[in-house]
Protein backbone atom coordinates (compact mmCIF):
# COMPACT_ATOMS: atom_id res chain seq x y z
CA UNK A 1 0.00 0.00 0.00
CA UNK A 2 2.43 2.35 0.95
CA UNK A 3 4.57 2.15 -2.63
CA UNK A 4 1.59 2.46 -4.40
CA UNK A 5 1.25 5.92 -2.34
CA UNK A 6 4.73 6.50 -3.13
CA UNK A 7 4.38 5.78 -7.10
CA UNK A 8 1.10 7.80 -6.96
CA UNK A 9 3.13 11.09 -5.27
CA UNK A 10 6.03 10.53 -8.24
CA UNK A 11 3.56 10.26 -10.50
CA UNK A 12 1.64 13.44 -9.82
CA UNK A 13 4.89 15.33 -8.69
CA UNK A 14 6.18 14.69 -12.53
CA UNK A 15 2.52 15.73 -13.66
CA UNK A 16 3.16 18.97 -11.80
CA UNK A 17 6.18 19.54 -12.87
CA UNK A 18 5.09 19.13 -16.10
CA UNK A 19 2.05 21.11 -15.77
CA UNK A 20 4.04 23.96 -14.22
CA UNK A 21 6.53 23.75 -17.31
CA UNK A 22 3.76 24.15 -19.71
CA UNK A 23 2.02 26.65 -17.37
CA UNK A 24 5.29 29.00 -17.87
CA UNK A 25 5.61 28.75 -21.99
CA UNK A 26 2.30 29.76 -21.89
CA UNK A 27 2.86 32.23 -19.69
CA UNK A 28 5.68 33.61 -21.33
CA UNK A 29 3.90 33.08 -24.99
CA UNK A 30 1.12 35.12 -23.70
CA UNK A 31 3.53 37.76 -21.78
CA UNK A 32 5.31 37.75 -25.20
CA UNK A 33 1.98 38.70 -27.59
CA UNK A 34 1.09 40.92 -24.77
CA UNK A 35 4.74 42.75 -25.16
CA UNK A 36 4.18 42.71 -28.61
CA UNK A 37 0.64 44.30 -28.78
CA UNK A 38 1.96 46.69 -26.29
CA UNK A 39 4.96 47.93 -28.78
CA UNK A 40 2.76 47.88 -32.25
CA UNK A 41 0.04 49.93 -29.82
CA UNK A 42 2.88 51.81 -28.76
CA UNK A 43 5.00 52.09 -32.02
CA UNK A 44 1.43 53.10 -33.51
CA UNK A 45 0.79 56.08 -31.01
CA UNK A 46 4.75 56.89 -31.45
CA UNK A 47 4.37 57.31 -35.72
CA UNK A 48 1.33 58.83 -35.54
CA UNK A 49 2.57 61.84 -32.82
CA UNK A 50 5.73 61.94 -35.16
CA UNK A 51 3.76 62.45 -38.36
CA UNK A 52 1.42 64.68 -36.88
CA UNK A 53 3.88 66.42 -35.57
CA UNK A 54 6.37 66.76 -39.05
CA UNK A 55 3.08 67.57 -40.64
CA UNK A 56 2.54 70.48 -38.31
CA UNK A 57 6.68 71.24 -38.41
CA UNK A 58 6.25 71.04 -42.25
CA UNK A 59 3.26 73.35 -42.46
CA UNK A 60 5.12 76.00 -40.42
CA UNK A 61 8.02 75.48 -42.48
CA UNK A 62 6.23 76.23 -46.02
CA UNK A 63 4.44 79.34 -44.11
CA UNK A 64 8.03 80.45 -43.16
CA UNK A 65 9.11 79.80 -46.41
CA UNK A 66 5.77 81.68 -47.74
CA UNK A 67 6.47 84.57 -45.55
CA UNK A 68 10.08 84.72 -46.34
CA UNK A 69 10.09 84.57 -50.22
CA UNK A 70 6.76 87.14 -50.66
CA UNK A 71 9.32 89.75 -48.10
CA UNK A 72 12.72 88.99 -50.64
CA UNK A 73 10.50 88.70 -53.65
CA UNK A 74 8.70 92.67 -52.23
CA UNK A 75 12.23 93.61 -51.59
CA UNK A 76 13.60 92.39 -54.93
CA UNK A 77 10.65 93.96 -56.51
CA UNK A 78 11.35 97.57 -55.26
CA UNK A 79 15.05 96.82 -55.68
CA UNK A 80 14.84 95.95 -59.41
CA UNK A 81 11.87 99.01 -60.18
CA UNK A 82 14.62 101.20 -58.14
CA UNK A 83 17.52 100.26 -60.39
CA UNK A 84 14.86 99.85 -63.65
CA UNK A 85 14.29 103.71 -62.78
CA UNK A 86 18.13 104.48 -62.25
CA UNK A 87 18.71 103.18 -65.89
CA UNK A 88 15.73 104.34 -67.53
CA UNK A 89 16.91 108.09 -66.01
CA UNK A 90 20.91 107.51 -67.17
CA UNK A 91 19.61 106.32 -70.71
CA UNK A 92 17.72 109.21 -71.09
CA UNK A 93 20.28 111.38 -69.93
CA UNK A 94 22.50 109.93 -72.17
CA UNK A 95 19.43 109.85 -75.12
CA UNK A 96 19.34 113.24 -74.64
CA UNK A 97 22.81 114.24 -74.88
CA UNK A 98 22.65 111.95 -77.68
CA UNK A 99 20.10 113.53 -79.37
CA UNK A 100 21.59 117.06 -78.81
CA UNK A 101 24.74 116.30 -80.43
CA UNK A 102 23.23 114.45 -83.49
CA UNK A 103 20.95 117.87 -84.26
CA UNK A 104 23.90 119.73 -83.70
CA UNK A 105 25.67 117.16 -86.40
CA UNK A 106 22.51 117.33 -88.86
CA UNK A 107 22.75 121.05 -88.21
CA UNK A 108 26.27 121.51 -89.39
CA UNK A 109 25.85 118.54 -91.97
CA UNK A 110 23.12 120.73 -93.52
CA UNK A 111 24.92 123.79 -93.51
CA UNK A 112 27.96 121.88 -94.97
CA UNK A 113 25.58 120.56 -97.90
CA UNK A 114 24.02 123.82 -98.12
CA UNK A 115 27.04 125.15 -98.83
CA UNK A 116 27.89 122.46 -101.04
CA UNK A 117 25.02 122.76 -103.27
CA UNK A 118 25.66 126.61 -103.38
CA UNK A 119 29.50 126.41 -103.95
CA UNK A 120 28.45 123.81 -106.86
CA UNK A 121 25.76 125.95 -108.61
CA UNK A 122 28.70 128.80 -108.22
CA UNK A 123 31.24 126.75 -109.20
CA UNK A 124 29.66 125.78 -112.80
CA UNK A 125 28.58 129.54 -113.18
CA UNK A 126 32.05 130.94 -112.72
CA UNK A 127 33.87 127.76 -113.80
CA UNK A 128 33.86 129.12 -117.88
CA UNK A 129 35.33 132.77 -116.15
CA UNK A 130 37.87 130.32 -113.95
CA UNK A 131 39.01 128.80 -116.81
CA UNK A 132 39.48 131.45 -119.22
CA UNK A 133 41.45 133.64 -115.97
CA UNK A 134 44.06 129.82 -115.62
CA UNK A 135 43.89 128.79 -118.89
CA UNK A 136 43.20 131.72 -121.62
CA UNK A 137 40.50 129.89 -122.92
CA UNK A 138 37.46 132.31 -124.03
CA UNK A 139 33.77 131.15 -123.04
CA UNK A 140 32.99 130.70 -126.36
CA UNK A 141 35.94 128.01 -127.07
CA UNK A 142 33.94 125.64 -124.60
CA UNK A 143 31.58 123.12 -125.22
CA UNK A 144 29.83 121.56 -122.04
CA UNK A 145 29.35 117.68 -122.51
CA UNK A 146 29.09 116.79 -118.78
CA UNK A 147 30.21 113.32 -118.97
CA UNK A 148 32.59 111.49 -118.72
CA UNK A 149 34.01 115.20 -118.19
CA UNK A 150 32.80 118.68 -118.14
CA UNK A 151 33.89 120.21 -120.88
CA UNK A 152 35.94 120.25 -124.02
CA UNK A 153 37.49 123.46 -124.50
CA UNK A 154 38.98 124.61 -128.38
CA UNK A 155 41.04 126.62 -127.97
CA UNK A 156 41.37 129.93 -130.61
CA UNK A 157 37.67 128.46 -132.20
CA UNK A 158 35.85 131.74 -131.40
CA UNK A 159 38.74 133.41 -133.57
CA UNK A 160 38.29 131.03 -136.87
CA UNK A 161 41.00 128.68 -135.57
CA UNK A 162 41.81 125.62 -133.52
CA UNK A 163 44.62 125.56 -131.90
CA UNK A 164 44.83 123.10 -129.02
CA UNK A 165 41.88 120.66 -127.85
CA UNK A 166 41.61 120.30 -123.72
CA UNK A 167 39.37 118.07 -121.95
CA UNK A 168 38.42 119.76 -118.51
CA UNK A 169 37.00 118.39 -115.82
CA UNK A 170 35.18 120.91 -113.00
CA UNK A 171 35.56 120.00 -109.21
CA UNK A 172 33.09 122.17 -106.72
CA UNK A 173 33.97 120.08 -103.74
CA UNK A 174 37.01 119.42 -101.12
CA UNK A 175 38.41 116.44 -102.87
CA UNK A 176 40.03 117.18 -106.75
CA UNK A 177 40.46 113.41 -106.90
CA UNK A 178 39.27 111.86 -110.28
CA UNK A 179 36.77 109.04 -110.62
CA UNK A 180 38.25 105.85 -112.45
CA UNK A 181 35.56 107.23 -115.79
CA UNK A 182 37.82 110.22 -115.27
CA UNK A 183 40.99 108.93 -114.77
CA UNK A 184 40.76 106.68 -118.41
CA UNK A 185 40.08 109.93 -120.21
CA UNK A 186 43.16 111.28 -118.75
CA UNK A 187 45.23 108.60 -119.62
CA UNK A 188 44.13 108.06 -122.97
CA UNK A 189 44.69 111.74 -123.87
CA UNK A 190 48.21 111.56 -121.99
CA UNK A 191 49.13 108.44 -124.03
CA UNK A 192 47.75 110.63 -127.21
CA UNK A 193 45.78 107.84 -128.44
CA UNK A 194 43.20 110.28 -129.40
CA UNK A 195 41.86 110.60 -133.23
CA UNK A 196 39.42 112.66 -135.71
CA UNK A 197 36.77 110.70 -137.65
CA UNK A 198 34.34 111.94 -140.06
CA UNK A 199 31.09 110.07 -140.62
CA UNK A 200 28.68 111.03 -143.74
CA UNK A 201 25.15 109.54 -142.15
CA UNK A 202 23.80 110.11 -146.06
CA UNK A 203 26.59 107.92 -147.35
CA UNK A 204 26.23 105.35 -144.70
CA UNK A 205 22.70 105.18 -145.16
CA UNK A 206 22.97 104.72 -148.95
CA UNK A 207 25.64 101.87 -147.88
CA UNK A 208 23.25 99.83 -145.51
CA UNK A 209 20.19 100.09 -147.81
CA UNK A 210 22.23 98.67 -150.53
CA UNK A 211 23.14 96.00 -147.89
CA UNK A 212 19.60 95.09 -147.37
CA UNK A 213 18.54 94.46 -150.65
CA UNK A 214 17.86 90.84 -151.62
CA UNK A 215 20.82 89.02 -153.76
CA UNK A 216 18.16 88.38 -156.58
CA UNK A 217 15.00 89.45 -157.68
CA UNK A 218 11.92 88.17 -157.87
CA UNK A 219 9.69 88.23 -160.97
CA UNK A 220 6.04 88.80 -160.85
CA UNK A 221 3.34 86.27 -162.51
Amino acid sequence: MLVLLIVIVIYFRGRIKELSARVDVLAAERAQRLFEEWRAKELAAVKSQYEEQYAALKRQLEQQHAELRREVEAQYAATFAEKVEAVKREYEALFEKWKQEYEEKIRQDAVQRSLATILGRVGEELAPLIIFEKLGIGPKDLRHIGTPVDYVAFRGLSEGRVDEIVFIEVKTGKSSSLSDREKAVKRVVEEKRVSFVVINVKEELERLLRQSEPPFKIEQI
